[in-house]
């Protein structure tokens, strides 16, 4: 008789269980824009504030190596909903859209016809071809930047990320407990207001981070002696260029790089705040036990880096990403972790598509991130494939594992082979080097194997308004 009682009393345990074991999460993925990596204090920055970001990395799982596809913003967008490289889905600014034949296998749409409620608040940033994604969107708002600060009604002005915030946690109040949710928070910060290049206003920060560095020195760019700018492509030191105009804008005299590097990590720090009110409105809701945060950028950022501004090139500061993963169903020994497993924007739409549980699109060109997230022992990949195909500026693309990088600027005819054990710094380049021979014939193949693997869409990257020169410096 007691055996039976405790059979019973296992069976209703497992009955009462079951649903939170089947319960499919919520998903929240925070993207940035132009941001580095070493510009959040959980990955070693020991002048900036991440509070929020800082504590959800040391609840959840940091991504030590994890880098962009492609480093410019519409094109990793299209990367990032679409699971494919830019080769494939061929979309850039002015130039085509991401087939419609992707549609299905996009996140965004893949979680909606599996039952949840899909939200996208900011910047969106790029296209697919008709239908077009956002009929998949049961919330949608556009916020874009220029100005970042918006008037409201009663006349104060309100910045474009605590916008961001103050939509999705309106898409929150209108979740329910019958479906799960994804919102994506795409925020224009802290990508520079283009249009107005005064120092202190080219970086525009929140009202929340008012104050914050004033009377902080922040060291000068670490790659910033002569030799660095030596070392680029002889096309990438063109004073007429885009780098250099971006560069003679924000970074190229102390004071100027002061100013914006200090209204930079406001922005960064306004973020955080405005991140902390979006937890808090989970938790005030019951929704922060099953809702996982996903923290990334959409490229790294040259922040004076080899006196050159922007991204677009090889460098893994244009590269380089912050992944910051929280999953609150995490045990506690799986938690804190920092994951130094090679990883790509690539492989953020199979992530969520496996976190939903559903099976992972063989169209998809990354991999799911969620075995390593659990802390399973699986084969990974030994290197990854980026690139940057644009008319108007920088036609490249890389292999880059743990130990070398090798890039073709093929419109050039230059290459680029780093030892980056030796010269994390990319400073000297081996491409032409006896010793490196063999290491560069392998690079090569590398190479040549992903262009195999990933297809060039027809036609891309198709230009359809030129581009004028930047005015001498």
């Amino acid at each position: 008789m007691k055996s039976q009682f405790k059979q019973a009393a296992a069976i209703a345990l497992l009955l009462l269980a079951a649903p939170l074991a089947i319960a499919k999460p919520n998903i929240i993925f925070l993207l940035a824009d132009d941001q580095r990596s070493d510009v959040l204090g959980s990955y070693g920055n020991a002048l900036i504030q991440t509070p929020t970001l800082d504590k959800l990395a040391a609840q959840g799982v940091r991504f030590e190596n994890a880098f962009c596809e492609v480093p410019i913003c519409a094109a990793s967008r299209a990367t990032l909903f679409s699971g494919l490289s830019q080769r494939t889905h061929g979309f850039n600014f002015f130039e085509n859209t991401v087939p419609a034949e992707y549609l299905p296998t996009s996140y965004p749409a893949m979680l909606k016809e599996a039952g949840y409620r899909i939200g996208f608040v900011g910047k969106y940033g790029m296209g697919f071809a008709k239908p077009g994604l956002r009929d998949q969107f049961d919330f949608f708002e556009a916020i874009g930047r220029n100005p970042y600060l918006k008037e409201m009604p009663d006349g104060n002005l309100r910045h474009e990320t605590d916008l961001c915030v103050d939509a999705g946690i309106r898409f929150i109040d209108t979740v329910s407990e019958e479906a799960p949710f994804c919102l994506s928070i795409s925020f224009n910060a802290s990508h520079a207001e283009d249009g107005d290049k005064r120092p202190g206003q080219h970086f525009q920060w929140p009202e929340s981070a008012n104050g914050l560095y004033e009377e902080v020195e922040i060291p000068a760019p670490a790659l910033s002696d002569d030799k660095y700018f030596e070392a680029l492509p002889p096309f990438l030191q063109d004073k007429e260029g885009l780098s250099y105009e971006r560069y003679f804008w924000r970074w190229d005299t102390p004071e100027k790089y002061q100013t914006n590097i200090r209204a930079y990590y406001r922005m960064i720090t306004g973020i955080d705040n405005a991140i902390a009110r979006l937890l808090e409105t989970l938790k005030a809701k019951g929704l922060d036990q099953n809702t996982i945060i996903v923290y990334s950028a959409d490229n790294g950022f040259m922040m004076g880096d080899r006196q050159t501004a922007g991204k677009w090139n090889h460098y893994d500061q244009s590269l380089s990403i912050p992944l910051i993963i929280y999953d609150p169903r995490l045990p506690q020994s799986k938690r804190g972790r920092v994951l130094t497993e090679l990883v790509s924007n690539l492989d953020m739409a199979p992530t969520f598509v496996d976190m939903a549980g559903l099976k992972v699109p063989a169209v998809h060109q990354g991999r799911s991130l969620v075995p390593l997230i659990q802390g399973q022992t699986v084969s990974w990949r030994q290197d990854f494939f980026c690139e940057h195909l644009f008319d108007w500026y920088n036609d490249w693309h890389a292999v880059r594992s743990a130990k070398y990088k090798y890039a073709v600027y093929y419109d050039d005819d230059y290459e680029c082979l780093y030892d980056l054990e030796k010269d994390p710094n990319e400073l000297h380049n081996l491409a032409q080097s006896p010793e490196y021979a063999s290491v560069r014939r392998h690079m090569i193949k590398r190479l040549e194997a992903y262009k195999s693997e990933y297809p060039k869409v027809e036609g891309a990257p198709t230009q359809t308004k030129p581009r004028p020169k930047a005015k001498s410096r």
